[in-house]
């Protein structure tokens, strides 16, 4: 009797040796899993592969949220608080947002902070007033370029 307990016990914990050995397995298995995800990861955050940015951004105003296609839009011009984004078609939002914000938003485009309270798409630049350190975009918008912007802005028109 004693004898079949001691059988009975020994399968007892074979069975669970198995199964914690299945358990190990499939916990190894997702650790694998999960650091390969970790490693993709960190290269699209070190950018060793480019993540495509949207062409689509949202603007939240007073009274609506518009979707803007990013190539619409000539500047944004800080007003305090405030954001003015002219847009191609004539039309100026009024964004309750700093003009760092809209930097950041529209880091990986081809905007330029060219001073304190402009940012520009230089697509829409039609004339470099060398002599007055200004530029002219489409829609007659004459804007001030700040003196220490000015040489790195002059090596990106290069580029």
């Amino acid at each position: 009797m004693i004898l079949l307990e001691e059988n009975s016990e020994t399968i007892l914990l074979q069975k669970k040796l198995v199964e914690l050995e299945k358990l190990l397995a499939q916990t190894k298995k997702k650790l694998h899993h999960e650091a390969e995800y970790n490693k993709q990861l960190e290269a699209i955050l070190s950018e060793e592969h480019p993540v495509k940015r949207s062409k689509i951004i949202t603007i939240k105003s007073a009274t609506k949220i518009e979707f803007v296609n990013v190539d619409d839009i000539i500047c944004c011009d800080a007003d305090e608080v405030y954001t003015h984004v002219r847009l191609n078609n004539s039309r100026k939002i009024t964004v309750a947002k700093t003009l760092s914000s809209f930097e950041s938003l529209l880091e990986g485009h081809d905007f330029f902070r060219i001073s304190k309270s402009h940012i520009i798409n230089p697509s829409y630049m039609i004339t470099l007033y060398k002599d007055r350190n200004q530029i002219l975009l489409q829609g007659n918008i004459v804007l001030d370029i700040a003196r220490r912007r000015r040489v790195e802005f002059l090596k990106i028109l290069k580029h």
